[in-house]
């Protein structure tokens, strides 16, 4: 089974000042392939009964590979997948394994290519794949799933990997699908046949006998959203809020007590929890002290809640409301000191756990702990080729914005120099609202090697952080947001750590557009910049989004004009911070990175800086990623990204 939510412990290594760095002896480095490769060892699962794992790993040639051992080490069987991009992996019971893929593929119904789902079901007895949803029905007959015919393939497209339930004291499976004149529901899946089931009362909240007992509604014209309780006919209405237009609160699941669900509320720059009772009545507030954005974790199959736990900037932070999984944990904490550690995968009683730990020498390693037996057995590694000695030291810091905002970051220093006047890559993340992990990250890692610094500011509009830092970067792409970044490398500078004349930018996604931003909107803080997947127009972009979603006013296009200070698609103040239209502002060399086969950024936003960047006679380099997709799931495309990163930035940015 899989453990809904990932926890990580603290890294002891991380300081809250910039010190200096490993002063060991100068190291040779691991090869960019020991990087950049598909991890080895990856999504590494238990059996129910604890016996067996089920593991994806990677062929001499870099395709994937199912393979399946018991916990004794023998192997009891393995089946390429080819180059199938594997989303998830759980174990459904004692012998069927489910396995979730995608593929950028184009679908009768939908106007442009897209990123599709399909799962399947493996029995390790007789190896024998099946197709989930290969054929669907309600119980009445009258509904049936999505189907896709294309060529001699059947296409059964589900939203997101399958997921299980304890329904009437048996573990059933189950997807979200699409049912004809019902939009996306809920089917419950036969491991064998692949046939679906629709579950008509599905939704929400569910309840042991999976029918549901509470469920979230809202206008997203009125901005009222409003929580109902299942009555005896219909539903009935317990609790409502307005002016909800765009973020809304959030049904998460049971609540601490019996009878009671438990809400989040975006408030005053602040996301409040309550309990609110299936009953009627007042909600009451939970508060969660010292804890920044608490998420409930909840048992996978019982869906009982366990307790809630946020990511610090140091640690992720837990509070166990249940005995036993506090006791569990504090085992855990004890048996990896000083190390993050993700349960990955554990049996029904949570007594027997795949843990995954990375940290100041482990680029991630899998272990199974038998709590009960005080056992541990070591699985492998993620990244063999990395030895643990040659991972660079990793801090946190905090640096203060030019209007005083402080600004969480994350800095990777080189193994074996001083941190002193080195050469820094600046790396913003994507999203943007979204964040870096303290531990053990391969982007930053690869650079370190080769003898950078590498910052990552957690910039206003961050998640992690709290409410107020997110709703700080409204409106501020290309603006306060870009700023937060040139604001890191003075810090830097002041502090003596790095050179300010050697300083580069890289970033995908988001950070893509950030590192464009960065050669056009503050030129001379940056002597080059790498570029993947980036939006270097954003009225185009809108209007992409526009295309896609159905629209001008969807969730979608509210979000990201929100987050640009669009009013309009055209709106001249975005245009104003649109790389492709300041091309030439640029003073530096500039390389581009985009798969052809990119779902959430169009490869076109490349081609326009890259087309503008020529008109103006500026230095630009592409690197075009054919069959990849944004999330670089491909070997082959990693590999490229990375060989070509470097070398560009030793050419232009040398760390000697």
């Amino acid at each position: 089974m899989r453990l809904i939510l990932v926890a990580a412990a603290g890294v002891l290594a991380l300081t809250s000042s910039v010190a200096a760095s490993d002063r060991s002896l100068p190291f040779t480095p691991p090869p960019v392939e020991a990087y950049a490769s598909l991890p080895a060892l990856d999504q590494v699962v238990l059996s129910p009964d604890g016996a067996r794992l089920a593991f994806i790993g990677v062929t001499p040639q870099g395709q994937r590979r199912l393979g399946v051992r018991s916990l004794a080490g023998e192997a009891l069987g393995a089946v390429d997948l080819g180059d199938k991009k594997v989303r998830d992996v759980f174990w459904a019971d004692n012998d069927h394994v489910v396995i979730t893929t995608s593929d950028y593929t184009d679908v009768a119904w939908v106007s442009d290519r897209a990123e599709f789902f399909t799962a399947q079901s493996f029995d390790v007895r007789t190896r024998r794949f099946v197709t989930l949803m290969r054929s669907s029905s309600s119980r009445g007959g009258s509904t049936a799933g999505l189907r896709q015919s294309q060529g001699t393939g059947l296409f059964n497209f589900i939203a997101g990997p399958p997921f299980q339930r304890e329904v009437d004291g048996r573990i059933r499976t189950f997807v979200r699908s699409y049912a004809r004149d019902r939009g996306l529901s809920v089917f419950e899946v036969d491991l064998d046949s692949g046939e679906g089931v629709l579950r008509s009362d599905f939704e929400g909240v569910v309840g042991p006998d999976g029918k549901s007992i509470a469920r979230a509604q809202w206008s997203r014209d009125t901005g009222r959203w409003w929580l109902q309780a299942k009555a005896d006919v219909g539903w009935r209405e317990i609790w409502s809020g307005e002016g909800f237009t765009i973020d809304t609160p959030s049904l998460l699941g049971e609540g601490m007590n019996e009878g009671t669900v438990l809400i989040s509320v975006p408030k005053d720059g602040d996301v409040e929890l309550y309990e609110a009772p299936l009953a009627g009545g007042d909600a009451r507030r939970v508060r969660i002290d010292d804890m920044v954005d608490p998420a409930p974790i909840y048992h996978p199959l019982t869906r009982k809640l366990l307790g809630f736990g946020a990511e610090g900037e140091e640690r992720a932070e837990f509070l166990f409301t249940d005995d036993e999984m506090a006791r569990r944990w504090q085992y855990l904490e004890g048996l990896f000191p000083g190390q993050n550690i993700r349960i990955e995968s554990a049996t029904p009683d949570y007594e027997r756990l795949v843990v995954l730990t990375d940290g100041a020498s482990d680029p991630g390693s899998y272990a199974v702990v038998d709590i009960k037996q005080q056992r541990l057995i070591k699985v492998g590694s993620r990244y063999p080729g990395v030895p643990g000695e040659t991972v660079g030291p990793v801090r946190f810091i905090t640096y203060a914005a030019r209007d005083g905002l402080g600004i969480p970051a994350y800095l990777t220093l080189p193994r074996g120099r001083e941190a002193r006047g080195l050469p820094l890559v600046v790396m913003p993340h994507g999203g943007p609202q979204a964040r870096d992990l303290p531990g053990f990250d391969y982007w930053a890692q690869v650079l370190a090697s080769r003898g950078y610094a590498v910052l990552q500011p957690q910039y206003r509009g961050s998640t992690g952080f709290g409410l107020a830092h997110i709703e700080a970067g409204y409106g501020e792409w290309g603006r306060k947001m870009q700023t937060d970044l040139t604001d890191g490398v003075a810090h830097l500078a002041r502090e003596g750590v790095i050179d300010p004349g050697k300083v580069c930018i890289f970033g995908w996604s988001y950070g893509g557009y950030a590192a464009m931003a960065g050669v056009t909107l503050d030129p001379e803080t940056y002597r080059c910049a790498v570029a993947g997947a980036g939006v270097s127009d954003l009225p185009r972009m809108l209007a992409w989004e526009r295309d896609q979603t159905g629209g001008r006013d969807t969730d979608v296009m509210r979000y990201w004009k929100r987050f640009m200070g669009a009013s309009r698609i055209n709106d001249n103040s975005i245009a104003e911070v649109s790389p492709a239209r300041l091309a030439d502002r640029v003073r530096a060399p500039v390389l581009l990175i985009h798969g052809t086969d990119d779902s959430v950024v169009p490869y076109e936003q490349s081609e326009l800086f890259r087309r503008a960047l020529e008109r103006e006679g500026k230095s630009v380099d592409i690197v075009e990623l054919h069959g990849e997709d944004h999330w670089l799931s491909r070997r082959s495309g990693r590999e490229a990204v990375f060989k070509a990163a470097i070398a560009f930035l030793e050419r232009h940015n040398p760390a000697d």
